[in-house]
């Protein structure tokens, strides 16, 4: 896992920081170390509750689904770098659209299905995404499972 946050949030800073999915704040945490705000959003009740617990106070917390967040966003959201380590299911295409229409610069997509990342990327790529990295993880030793950590910019 150490090594996953590592790919994620190594040599990411700035000003502002999305982290999309961000169950109890895995990557929030490491990213408001080095980005001046942080916004965490996280639809799960149990998990956000310990995203609450664990976040220091330069990451704002959304109790949301990022469908929903993406498409009401805050009038003042332009981050630098948006993180997505979406469930199996992927991003879809409602999230893939949102994410275009944010404009970040840097997105690193985190997955745990290469079928849905293989859909979602396209999206990404046909909105002016470029991958720059991929990394494999293997979280799961001795089982088919892989995180795949993609970097892209744009």
């Amino acid at each position: 896992v150490d090594k996953m946050v590592n790919i994620v949030t190594a040599g990411q800073s700035g000003q502002y920081a999305l982290d999309l999915y961000a169950g109890t704040g895995l990557f929030s945490l490491p990213l408001a170390n080095s980005f001046a705000r942080v916004t965490a959003v996280e639809s799960s009740p149990l998990s956000f509750g310990d995203l609450l617990r664990n976040v220091p106070a330069n990451v704002e917390v959304e109790c949301q689904s990022t469908e929903d967040f993406l498409l009401h966003p805050p009038k003042d959201i332009k981050p630098e770098l948006v993180v997505a380590d979406p469930p199996r299911a992927g991003l879809g295409e409602k999230v893939v659209r949102a994410l275009r229409d944010l404009k970040s610069q840097r997105l690193v997509y985190v997955s745990c299905d290469p079928a849905t990342l293989s859909r979602d990327l396209r999206g990404l790529i046909e909105s002016g995404y470029h991958v720059d990295a991929i990394h494999l993880v293997d979280l799961f030793p001795q089982t088919f499972h892989l995180e795949t950590v993609v970097q892209m910019s744009r």
